[in-house]
């Protein structure tokens, strides 16, 4: 988990929350996957809110699960 944390350092959310907050602030079994999904909104260039990063955490879940 440490390493997934330490991606998120500098960055922060639209709100102004530190995203290594945001994810801290998660059920553990979730940590994961919004990091992920942070990180994808930064290289897709989408803005880091709550609903843009639950929207591609979803999909990374869906494509996990072989539903896409």
């Amino acid at each position: 988990m440490e390493n997934f944390i330490e991606q998120l350092q500098g960055i922060v959310l639209s709100n102004g929350t530190k995203a290594t907050d945001y994810v801290e602030s998660l059920p553990e079994k979730y940590r994961e996957v919004a990091t992920q999904a942070i990180l994808n909104c930064l290289q897709k260039g989408y803005p880091l809110n709550d609903l843009e990063i639950t929207s591609e955490g979803r999909a990374i879940n869906r494509k996990r699960l072989g539903i896409i």
